[in-house]
């Protein structure tokens, strides 16, 4: 019986440390995790209004001023401090010239190019990075 009680015991104890320690690498990518989730956002409110007929709309402008703020915070948010690596680093100029290239007061024609283009960069860091 003694033995039953500390095998219960400690099964407890050590489920409990593996969560805390699961939680714990979880926080460690929240950054840039949560920085993706509000570009993919973005980036689907724009498709929906480029898809709606109403373009230049004051959300495909939101959605241009936003992804422009956090293509600046990619390179901090997805590469430790001092560390380099070259291929990201292209991936992420890429994605910081297409959005700049954005109109976001063009036709919906123009638009959905530019949508797509972006989608495209997007995708092609995803391929060797997800």
């Amino acid at each position: 019986m003694r033995y039953l009680v500390c095998l219960v015991v400690g099964a407890v104890i050590g489920g409990l440390f593996a969560m805390t320690l699961a939680n714990a690498l979880q926080r460690r990518n929240a950054w840039p995790r949560a920085l993706m989730n509000v570009m993919q956002h973005e980036l689907g409110d724009a498709r929906n209004a480029a898809k709606g007929g109403t373009c230049p709309s004051p959300v495909l402008q939101r959605a241009s001023e936003h992804l422009r703020l956090l293509a600046g915070d990619l390179e901090p948010a997805l590469l430790a401090t001092g560390s380099r690596d070259r291929v990201l680093s292209q991936y992420m100029r890429d994605f910081g010239k297409v959005v700049t290239a954005w109109e976001p007061g063009a036709d919906c024609l123009r638009q959905a190019e530019a949508l797509t283009t972006i989608t495209n960069a997007c995708e092609a860091c995803h391929r060797d990075y997800r």
